[in-house]
């Protein structure tokens, strides 16, 4: 491809079109989430409804795979966003003191969504012609096809001056080396928004976005750990400093400093592998990126259950008022991290909240002796933090490989499930009075679903990385894991919108141990309606614990061309679909 940069004049139109056959896609790196509010996006649509003049955007060209064009967008995911939703009906306008919605029959692309059943029109509805003239509105789209280098560059200098990103997200976008890399997996498995791949569709955007003021994306911001614990307002969270307090805890993990000498400008440094300090950290993620990545989302995951089992939060077990809110926090994830990186784990949950929680005081007062936090005061403190919790710890056993890809695919977005497929367990519970006999016996219709998915899985593209996998022992909503809770009086920890059940509750009580319940799953496998080489694959389980909850997990290896009782299945998303021949 030649490289070029163009100003091209397309219409509204041509950005629906492109939309709905999926030519525009996002790249992570530049443009991460969805942050306009509601009333930002009206602006914007009544700006364009009055044909003012807005600012450029930024699409890289590339040739897609089957020959077609595609567009990333680097620098304008919010102005696009906001056309797309408004032509979807997601809110409307007013214009001339009348109010309505975008007539969807306006724009070859809304009319083929409306023609196919996937799209409705809300009222009332705009003038036709108010919205004839908006769909031909050209927008100053500017198209590149130069390489990732340049781009940077570009991006860079474009959002250089202003405000349109915080320091932080400018130190972040575009970055390439591995440590940008890793506070942005870290950051978006916190928020609840992690994707297998950087570049997404512009669909799945709202999806693994914070929710706004009449915005009901796919994360709700109160839910995300850093509102849920109290740590960050919403507007902090929004520009990113949940993103650079990771940085600075990784940072300071990596160069083997105090987290309050990781100062703007080494974090800057951290960002530029040709610095000192960027050789230094880029050099130890060669080689421990994946389980400096776990470590990280464990310690997020365990003091997550470090709350639930106290039913607290972070603020009323660390903070006596909003003083230091995340120096404090900084220093208790530095000493839990340290514990962790030991192979130790909290043994009892009660005694270390309740001295973390009778003690936040005099760990404010350690923090506090200057007025600055220096790296002196941070180490007293995490010492103090140490000689603390020593006595409620135990040593762990390291996780196996198996166990951290579970854990990594329990950090996707729930947008991320079609290697994926979770089971709760293998037999009956909480069964209704007139089938309780069947309490505690294999679950024949969930052992066929499994069967039939796994046939779907094995019929997918796939690559090393991207195997299929099915795990048993793990709650994938919360009416689920209530009953299972509700029915074996136990907890579970949770990762994202997942909960780690386990599966010795059901083995424990129906079947004295997981073997004599595996036996009984192989049993009913050996009758499904599928080839020898699956059923076999299906028996080659593995059991690995995490949190001292065991799950089972099959990893799909089977060839391509499987059936389930005759028919071809492939996965889409988390639904099967058959193919005819």
């Amino acid at each position: 491809m030649g490289k070029k940069l163009d100003v091209d004049g397309w219409t509204i139109n041509d950005v629906m079109d492109s939309y709905t056959k999926n030519e525009l896609f996002v790249d992570q790196r530049y443009q991460r989430k969805l942050v306009w509010s509601l009333d930002d996006k009206i602006l914007f649509i009544d700006s364009l409804m009055k044909a003012f003049p807005i600012p450029n955007i930024m699409m890289a060209e590339y040739n897609g795979r089957e020959g077609n064009t595609t567009y990333g967008i680097i620098d304008g995911l919010q102005r696009i966003n906001s056309i797309i939703s408004f032509m979807l009906g997601e809110f409307p306008i007013s214009i001339n003191g009348k109010t309505g919605y975008f007539d969807i029959k306006c724009a070859t692309g809304t009319l083929d969504l409306y023609q196919e059943g996937k799209l409705s029109q809300r009222k009332p509805v705009l003038d036709r012609q108010i919205c004839k003239e908006f769909r031909g509105y050209k927008l100053p789209i500017i198209s590149t096809s130069h390489d990732a280098i340049i781009i940077d560059e570009i991006f860079k200098r474009l959002n250089s001056t202003g405000t349109k990103l915080s320091k932080h997200d400018l130190r972040q976008a575009g970055a390439l080396n591995k440590f940008s890399q890793l506070v942005r997996e870290i950051s978006s498995t916190i928020r609840g928004g992690k994707t297998l791949h950087d570049i997404v569709t512009l669909e799945i955007m709202p999806e693994i976005s914070l929710s706004n003021k009449g915005l009901d994306y796919g994360i709700n911001i109160e839910n995300v750990f850093w509102r849920r614990h109290g740590i960050l307002t919403e507007d902090l969270l929004r520009k990113s400093r949940d993103e650079e307090i990771i940085a600075i805890l990784l940072g300071a993990f990596l160069l083997d400093r105090p987290t309050s000498v990781i100062s703007s400008s080494i974090l800057d440094n951290l960002y530029d592998e040709k610095t000192e300090n960027g050789k230094i950290a880029d050099k130890k993620l060669q080689e421990c990126f994946d389980n400096l990545k776990t470590l990280f989302i464990q310690v997020f995951n365990e003091i997550d259950l470090i709350c639930d089992e106290a039913k607290t939060n972070i603020s009323n077990m660390l903070f006596t008022d909003d003083r230091r809110k995340t120096d404090m926090f900084m220093v208790f994830f530095v000493t839990m991290l340290q514990v962790y990186f030991e192979s130790k784990a909290i043994g009892d949950y009660k005694g270390f909240t309740d001295t973390v929680s009778n003690a936040k005081q005099l760990i404010l007062g350690k923090l506090e002796e200057k007025k600055t936090v220096d790296y002196i005061a941070e180490i007293n403190t995490v010492k103090l933090f140490t000689d603390l919790i020593a006595s409620y710890l135990v040593n762990v056993e390291t996780e196996s490989k198996v166990a951290r890809d579970v854990i990594s695919r329990l950090n996707l977005s729930s947008t991320e499930t079609r290697y994926t497929e979770y089971k709760i367990g293998l037999t009956y519970f909480n069964t209704p009075t007139r089938y309780r006999h069947n309490e505690g016996k294999i679950n024949y219709r969930n052992i066929s679903q499994m069967a039939k998915v796994a046939t779907a899985m094995a019929n997918i593209k796939r690559n090393p990385d991207s195997l299929g996998m099915i795990i048993v022992g793990v709650a994938d909503n919360e009416k689920d894991y209530n009953d299972w809770s509700n029915h074996y009086k136990r907890n579970a920890y949770k990762y994202n919108s997942h909960r780690v059940v386990g599966i010795d509750a059901e083995a424990d009580v129906h079947y004295k141990s997981v073997d004599c319940m595996m036996n009984a799953f192989k049993a009913r496998i050996d009758k499904e309606p599928i080839s020898n080489e699956l059923k076999e694959n299906l028996k080659s389980y593995e059991i690995v614990t995490i949190q001292k909850r065991s799950l089972i997990v099959i990893t799909i290896t089977a060839q391509s061309g499987q059936l389930y009782d005759g028919k071809k299945y492939i996965r889409e998303g988390s639904d099967l679909k058959e193919v005819k021949n």
